[in-house]
């Protein structure tokens, strides 16, 4: 591994938090690995569901650059752009930690 990448990598934080997703009619089946794939984000762990409200909680990791407020500002922003399911997203503004 060069140097310059090693440096690079330097600048990346992990940060932590819990996220409340409303989905619409569709449910939210299938929609843990859909979230996994949005951009920054390392793992998605469903922490616990309400299927009549369409509502779960997960825990996500992102790895940024960004600011915690910002990195999971562009998770919310990237998740209800890219899936017309998620109705919103929430985030524990409490919770989020730096990994």
């Amino acid at each position: 591994m060069k140097l310059a990448n090693i440096i690079l990598e330097i600048d990346y934080k992990s940060y932590e938090a819990m996220v409340q997703v409303t989905f619409g009619e569709e449910g939210a089946e299938g929609y843990d690995d859909a979230l996994r794939a949005l951009p920054g984000v390392t793992t998605v762990t469903k922490a616990s569901s309400n299927a009549e409200v369409g509502k779960v909680n997960y825990k996500v990791k992102l790895i940024t650059q960004k600011t915690p407020q910002e990195a999971f500002e562009a998770f919310k922003n990237n998740a209800t752009a890219k899936y017309t399911n998620v109705v919103s997203v929430e985030v524990g503004e409490n919770t989020i930690e730096e990994k």
